[in-house]
């Protein structure tokens, strides 16, 4: 065969070959992929947080009455033990002035003493003149014993006189003591220092005993973080937090694990845990919500990948532009990054991104996530 006709044969051939290999290279999936890093790994617990107010307490009348004085405004600052509101005590003022007389007259009634007193008197001088007629022969001793029994009967009228004016007058200061608790109960003042932030009666209205009047919310914070119960076990005071708010952008703080609850909630089955956050007083806004990472422990040097590199215990990685599956096995777990214990190498690269698009034994083409 002739050179010239081999050349002929031949160029098409090499043609069309490459014209199908830039066709398979042109139409091949774009991976995007990260490269496996090794920096410190985080076993660091996810949670949801939110500010609320340490104490919110609703304010109650325990008597009814006419509300006389009211010195709230809602949004207004109230101070521990500040009258809020003044209830009508007319009617009461008269029962503690009747009260007052009572105790006054009791009082004038045992400093006088019993008006058997002067029956008593009788008797024990009866008495000492039959005793002297008895030693004397005149009067037989039975006269003596009846002499004595009508003493001993006033003496015993007396002490149960006397009794039961001391009785009369522990009741009578009793309730001039329920009287006045009474009184001071009717100026209902706040339980704590904080904020007004519901008023539901007001000046003149009438009240029934025990009706919510207000709302008073304490300017004290506690950050709440809310954690799975798959997550709950190890957590302990002291741990280091990081919390970002929602409503305060481009900022997270340090936290550090202030209390542990150790009771789920019954609806949600989620722990809750008081964080200390390093954030001023005035930016922690009742009704914050955000989110926290808690750290339970670190690693140096640590094998890692990108948190969504992970399908059903294995990554998918591109090697020579072919997707081949690596069952992998993890070791502390952030909310971004995995660490590998096991199964990938330190020059490997893993898709990152739609994972499910692609099947082992793909060719792709790899584009390094940014």
């Amino acid at each position: 065969m002739k050179t010239g006709l081999v050349f002929k044969i031949l160029i098409p051939i090499a043609l069309v070959s490459a014209a199908g290999f830039y066709i398979l290279n042109e139409s091949a999936s774009v991976a995007v992929v990260a490269k496996v890093e090794r920096h410190l790994a985080v076993n660091a617990v996810p949670s949801s947080v939110s500010v609320v107010a340490e104490k919110e307490m609703l304010i109650k009348g325990e008597h009814g009455g006419r509300i006389a004085v009211s010195k709230m405004e809602k949004g207004g600052l109230v101070s521990f033990g500040e009258v809020l509101m003044a209830l009508d005590t007319g009617d009461l003022d008269l029962l503690i002035e009747k009260a007052d007389n009572d105790i006054a007259s009791a009082n004038r009634r045992i400093e006088i003493g019993s008006a058997l007193q002067i029956d008593l008197d009788v008797k024990n001088d009866l008495l000492s003149d039959v005793e002297y007629r008895f030693s004397r022969g005149g009067v037989r001793e039975i006269d003596v014993t009846n002499a004595k029994r009508a003493v001993k009967k006033v003496e015993d009228d007396i002490a149960r006189s006397d009794l039961q004016n001391e009785t009369l007058l522990l009741d009578l200061e009793n309730k001039l003591k329920s009287l006045n608790r009474q009184k001071d109960q009717m100026m209902i003042t706040s339980p704590i220092d904080g904020i007004v932030t519901e008023i539901y009666a007001h000046e003149g209205d009438l009240i029934g005993g025990g009706s919510t009047l207000a709302k008073v919310v304490s300017l004290t914070r506690m950050v709440e973080a809310k954690v799975s119960e798959e997550y709950f076990v190890g957590l302990k005071v002291g741990m280091p937090a990081r919390v970002a708010f929602l409503g305060i952008e481009n900022e997270r703080f340090d936290a550090k694990i202030e209390r542990v609850i150790p009771v789920a909630d019954a609806q949600t089955q989620r722990f809750t845990v008081l964080l200390d956050v390093e954030i001023a007083d005035n930016r922690l806004d009742s009704g914050l919500t955000g989110d926290a990472t808690i750290t339970l422990d670190e690693r140096e040097n640590a094998m890692q990948v990108p948190r969504q590199a992970l399908v059903n215990d294995a990554v998918l990685v591109v090697e020579n532009e072919t997707v081949s599956r690596r069952p992998v096995r993890l070791g502390y777990k952030s909310v971004t990054m995995l660490e590998i214990l096991e199964g990938l190498s330190d020059d490997d690269v893993v898709i990152v991104e739609d994972i499910h698009l692609f099947e082992e034994g793909e060719r792709v083409k790899v584009v390094y996530q940014d």
